[in-house]
This record gives structure tokens, sequence and C-alpha cells, in this order.
């Protein structure tokens, strides 16, 4: 039985967890991640940006300095 290979992607936007469907997929500058049309530009966008911004560096100890 042959395997069908399936190039349907799915995205999810980072924000409301919506489906994105289509080519056009918008992403957020600041994380690089997928957002939906809905929430591109809204409040909630910038402040789940925020939020994954300030985990970046928790516990993260540079050695280079």
């Amino acid at each position: 039985m042959p395997q069908e290979k399936s190039d349907v992607k799915t995205i999810l936007c980072f924000v409301c967890n919506a489906l994105i469907v289509g080519d056009d997929v918008l992403y957020n500058r600041r994380v690089n991640l997928p957002v939906c049309k809905a929430c591109e530009g809204s409040d909630e966008e910038k402040h789940k940006a925020d939020d994954l911004l300030k985990g970046l560096a928790d516990g993260f100890v540079c050695g280079c300095i």
C-alpha cells in the first residue's frame, strides 16, 4: 500500500492557538512566531510576546564576561 505524503502544514497562532489556513502566514517580528490576522497588532499579541521574551533569560548566565 503506497504512502501518500501530505504537504498540508498545521500552523497555529501563538496568541490564540487558532489554526492559520493558507499560504499568507504573518509572523510577529519580535519573537518570529506565527500570528493570525485577528490577533495581529492587538494588545494580547504584545503581552504574549513580552511574556515570551521575559522568560528567555530566566536562569541563564552568560560566561562571556
